[in-house]
């Protein structure tokens, strides 16, 4: 069967028909005469907005289905057994539903004010109150960060890469897991000439191993590392697919010192040495970084001079 609509939406009830289907009634019986005339206001109403007033009564009685399991699970938590609403649809009458809601619902409310208040003198009693008192008048101080203050005036005249060069691949994101004893300068080298040749962009975390040892001189260095990437512009300024390389180091609790390259299939390529050669070994022959410029480098970098520092 298909559902249409008449014609004219606009009805007028002047009669009970008969139908060998019992049906939900759209009205209240009681407020309908059916003689010349309807007083209910919803006999003006269109097929299409009893329609909706359905589906709105059906989605409020579904939220208070629900709104009755969440206060039944809690009284099961309680061990309140006896506050338990039964289910909405053993009731009789719509009114008796909600009734049954609000009585339950503010019982529950008592019972839970009448804890709280058992909480507070059993709080008291124990003087716990006290000790909270000293406790938040205790001076518990953390070091507090000094940030490093780097002159970026030094890199002004060090021309960086803007813009994607290599259009006919997508970006490469490679995961770098370090040691957090150590800054891994040779790749940071090579990485502040690869900027220089094609968009890259550098981003710097802490495993959740590093958490447990972690002190304030070894936070410092993290975040000043961080903060002096981010100034130079190292950091994702754009959509991540408007760069040619991607480094996220991971500092990160290991066996060795040295840097390891880790792949989604499980593989690895550990020692900074060869994970250069593997970057160069991606890019185009007139973008790859040789050995000679990276030893110059090596002396002139005002960026490596600011990661020794720290």
């Amino acid at each position: 069967m298909y559902k249409v609509k008449p014609y004219e939406d606009n009805i007028i009830i002047k009669c009970v028909p008969s139908c060998v289907y019992k049906t939900k009634c759209y009205f209240n019986p009681n407020d309908l005469k059916f003689k010349d005339e309807v007083v209910s206001p919803m006999a003006n109403l269109s097929l299409s907005e009893l329609e909706d007033l359905t589906k709105q009564q059906n989605k409020q009685f579904r939220k208070l289905e629900r709104l009755v399991n969440k206060s039944n699970e809690l009284c099961d938590d309680l061990k309140l057994s006896d506050l338990c609403i039964q289910n909405l649809s053993t009731q009789n009458s719509e009114l008796s539903k909600l009734e049954n809601v609000f009585q339950k619902q503010e019982t529950l409310f008592k019972k839970i004010e009448s804890l709280n208040q058992k909480v507070r003198q059993t709080y008291e009693e124990m003087g716990l109150d006290k000790l909270t008192t000293d406790f938040e008048k205790m001076d518990i101080k953390k070091k507090k960060r000094i940030p490093f203050k780097v002159d970026l005036g030094l890199f002004e005249k060090i021309k960086r890469v803007s813009s994607r060069v290599l259009t006919n691949r997508n970006v490469e994101d490679l995961v770098i897991y370090v040691e957090p004893s150590t800054i891994p300068m040779e790749l940071l080298n090579f990485i502040d000439l690869l900027s220089q040749n094609v968009k890259v962009f550098t981003k710097f975390y802490a495993h959740s191993s590093v958490f447990s040892q972690l002190n304030n001189e070894l936070e410092n260095r993290f975040l000043n590392i961080d903060d002096l990437f981010e100034g130079l512009r190292f950091g994702i300024n754009d959509n991540r697919v408007d760069y040619d390389l991607g480094f996220t180091f991971i500092w990160k609790k290991m066996e060795s010192n040295g840097a390891i390259l880790k792949f989604s299939n499980g593989s690895f390529i550990s020692s900074d040495a060869q994970i250069v050669n593997y970057v160069n070994e991606l890019l185009p022959q007139v973008n790859r970084i040789s050995e000679e410029s990276l030893k110059k480098n090596q002396t002139t970098s005002p960026l490596l001079k600011v990661l020794k520092s720290f």
